[in-house]
């Protein structure tokens, strides 16, 4: 399937290609010259000065549409009568071509442009007769024999001729961007090969995107270390936080076109919901006026600049699409949440409808939950319920779920949620947190256990490595530790909210002895003693005061 494909990339490539040269190889300019023009070998070197793209591996040939003879300074096209174009094609030819018979050559043809299909200045084929002529020889194309080819091995490679005359080059480029290996895209290039050398370029455009997170702003306070790489491709980020995006592209070469498809499509996970308000497009710089269009329940939009807008900019342009989300409760239904972005753009002057796609562009956001693991006497003991939990981040703001907004809220102690554990676990884990200092703080003991005397301290700290996010969270306190984990970006999202969990032991308060033992003698002795001992000193001072 994939030779297939790359067969009629191929095919409708040197249809472009044959467009141009037609443009070019019918004009009637004299070369400054002098002398006889005809040289025993001739060359055409393609060579590739765009940096985003490759030709090593590419073939490149060369095709020869017309034949041309060199009188001194002057010369004259023809074509042979065996020639493939003129032999398989004659029908779409005279549409555009008037040939005459050459009395001595019975093998050749003069050719001239039909002065209906001249451009009044040129004298050669309009540019909408070209486009027409190319979209008819199109069908003709994959069958031509190229008179030499040549495969690249760096960016240059040189096609060795041994005739004179106007050659179609053809050949493909590859984008350089990793997992675009197999992405061919449509590569022209046109010359008149009336002196013996001649060098030109690949006619191409290479689109690029990529998607960042920007910012994370809890509020109107942005949060300066929740961008976990300093590519900008995941980031931790509590629910009710705003996400900022950009995405990044450039403008493409417009040779040939006369319509582009440019379409920029972004997707975004459940747990995070664009703000609609916030899309803003700017082209080399400037704002431009283009609203994205909204499906899948407001979970894909797609921005469309339109050919008319393209035209107003050269090649390269930086094309800028920045926009905003917030992280909503959903996301504690999953381990992260994930937003991509691609391309869509057309990579043939003639058939504007034939698309690629570049590699999606990811990035990703996650928030922890916190749950407690509450036992006795070890961390494998018995699992405790009863104990009553409020969680705080400094003196004055404590955790409450905002359940109709569906966000994290900080208020006073007051008014905080209260966590209880049911076998050791939270009834309800604290959710939607980013990474950061907490305190666990024991508001009430398990019946027959002790208050912790201090909260327990749980640091969480996030990092990330290619495709996976490791959170650790440590605590400090009395018998208290934390379990761990980690967040595989590269798989399917699975329901595993990423948990801290902190294990906390409490220990039974002081108990006093049982019947059978020592139980209350020693208590009653000790009493007996004393109020002996203060009878004796009471009449010793009474003898004392008579004397």
């Amino acid at each position: 399937m994939k030779e297939r494909e790359k067969m009629k990339h191929i095919k409708k490539l040197m249809t472009l290609v044959f467009a141009f040269v037609l443009a070019l190889g019918m004009t009637t300019t004299v070369f400054a010259t002098s002398g006889d023009q005809q040289a025993a070998t001739y060359s055409i070197t393609v060579t590739n000065t765009n940096t985003s793209a490759s030709i090593v591996g590419k073939e490149y040939s060369a095709y020869k549409l017309f034949d041309v003879t060199y009188s001194g300074t002057n010369y004259a096209y023809s074509i042979a009568t065996n020639n493939y174009f003129y032999t398989n094609a004659k029908t779409v030819l005279d549409k555009y071509f008037d040939f005459t018979a050459i009395a001595s050559d019975t093998t050749k043809m003069t050719v001239t442009v039909k002065e209906t299909k001249q451009d009044a200045t040129t004298k050669t084929l309009s540019a909408a007769d070209t486009r027409a002529l190319a979209d008819e020889l199109e069908s003709y194309m994959a069958s031509a024999t190229a008179a030499a080819s040549k495969t690249a091995t760096s960016e240059s490679v040189t096609i060795n001729l041994t005739e004179a005359g106007y050659y179609v080059v053809t050949g493909s480029i590859m984008p350089k961007e990793e997992g675009r290996e197999d992405e061919e895209i449509v590569s022209a290039v046109i010359l008149s090969n009336a002196t013996p050398t001649a060098t030109v370029n690949p006619k191409a455009s290479v689109p690029e995107l990529n998607k960042e997170i920007k910012k994370v702003k809890e509020g109107t306070t942005e949060v300066s270390d929740a961008l976990l790489d300093e590519d900008g491709k995941a980031a931790v980020a509590k629910v009710g936080s705003t996400v900022e995006y950009e995405i990044t592209a450039t403008t493409p070469d417009l040779t040939g076109y006369t319509d582009y498809i440019y379409k920029a499509t972004d997707t975004i996970t459940d747990g995070l919901a664009y703000n609609k308000n916030s899309f803003e497009l700017k082209i080399d710089g400037a704002t431009v006026n283009i609203a994205p269009v909204f499906s899948n329940s407001d979970k894909t939009f797609t921005l469309t600049i339109p050919y008319n807008t393209m035209q107003e900019y050269a090649a390269g342009k930086s094309v800028v699409i920045t926009y905003s989300c917030t992280v909503t409760a959903d996301s504690l239904s999953y381990d992260y949440t994930k937003n991509t972005a691609k391309l869509e753009y057309s990579h043939n002057p003639f058939d504007e409808d034939d698309t690629d796609t570049t590699p999606d562009s990811e990035t990703y956001v996650l928030n922890i939950n916190l749950d407690v693991n509450k036992v006795a006497e070890n961390a494998s003991g018995e699992k405790l319920t009863g104990a009553k939990f409020k969680l705080r981040k400094s003196d004055t703001e404590y955790y409450k779920w905002d359940d109709t907004n569906g966000k994290v809220t900080w208020v006073a102690e007051d008014a905080a949620d209260v966590f209880e554990t049911s076998g050791g676990a939270l009834t309800q884990q604290v959710r939607g947190l980013d990474k950061g200092t907490y305190y666990l703080v024991e508001t009430e003991a398990p019946t027959g256990y002790n208050l912790l005397k201090d909260p327990i301290t749980v640091v969480i700290s996030v990092s990330e490595t290619t495709g996976t996010v490791t959170y650790t969270a440590t605590a400090a306190g009395e018998n208290a530790a934390v379990t761990n984990g980690t967040v595989d970006l590269t798989a399917a999202q699975n329901n595993n909210q990423p948990v801290a969990t902190a294990t906390i032991i409490n220990n039974t308060g002081t108990q006093l002895p049982s019947t059978g033992g020592i139980g209350t003698t020693i208590f009653y002795t000790i009493g007996a003693i004393l109020v002996l001992g203060a009878g004796v000193l009471l009449v010793t001072r009474r003898r004392m005061n008579a004397n």
